[in-house]
């Protein structure tokens, strides 16, 4: 770590469910990968701009619109040739996004979860296209599988695949100091919706 204090969200920390403000302020490719390299470990604007290929000009305003809504602090202010650094760390290293609430009813900015899950999917999207044109040993893996299973089971399949992604969490999202210009980069984007709703079982 850049410095001695430990990270807000330790690995196998609960997802933070994010309020309407959060939600929006996430609801863009480019500040969703912000958050995830500020997730990783404390940086600075321009060294995430670094690995971003991006002007840090670019950045300055979704960095602070990311801290306003809760989704960033401020870890660390240095000194550095007459200017001040300043280093921020994500506050959670994912985010829970419940599409309703236990009534079934739409749950509060349920707009602003569809956004952000469009966000999402869209630069995953954007991601594999710019893979597959690469040349690379290690190619993206693209899968879909259509599950039937008994009702009463969705919630074990659910289970699985939370599992799953808080182990991968638990192994690879921080990097360490001497990890960060070693590392490889690769997204994981996981959908899990049904097929048909109520509306459509009752046709």
């Amino acid at each position: 770590m850049s410095h001695s204090r430990e990270p807000t969200a330790k690995a196998g920390a609960p997802a933070l469910r994010p309020a309407v403000a959060e939600l929006r302020a996430l609801a863009h490719p480019l500040r969703l990968r912000v958050l995830e390299l500020f997730a990783e470990r404390p940086r600075t604007t321009k060294q995430v701009a670094l690995l971003l290929g991006e002007p840090p000009t670019r950045l300055y305003h979704h960095v602070a619109a990311l801290e306003r809504a809760g989704l960033l602090r401020l870890t660390e202010t240095r000194k550095n040739r007459g200017t001040v650094e300043k280093w921020y760390e994500a506050i959670a290293r994912s985010f829970d996004l419940p599409p309703r609430s236990r009534s079934g009813r739409p749950r509060k900015g349920s707009a602003d979860r569809r956004a952000l899950a469009m966000a999402v999917l869209e630069q995953s999207r954007q991601e594999l296209i710019l893979a597959m044109q690469r040349r690379s040993h290690e190619r993206p893996i693209v899968a879909r599988v259509v599950l039937a299973a008994p009702r009463e089971r969705i919630a074990e399949v659910r289970t699985q695949l939370y599992d799953l992604v808080k182990e991968l969490q638990r192994e690879f999202v921080r990097v360490g100091d001497g990890d960060a210009d070693a590392v490889e980069r690769w997204a994981f984007t996981l959908t899990f919706a049904p097929l048909s709703g109520p509306e459509s079982r009752r046709k």
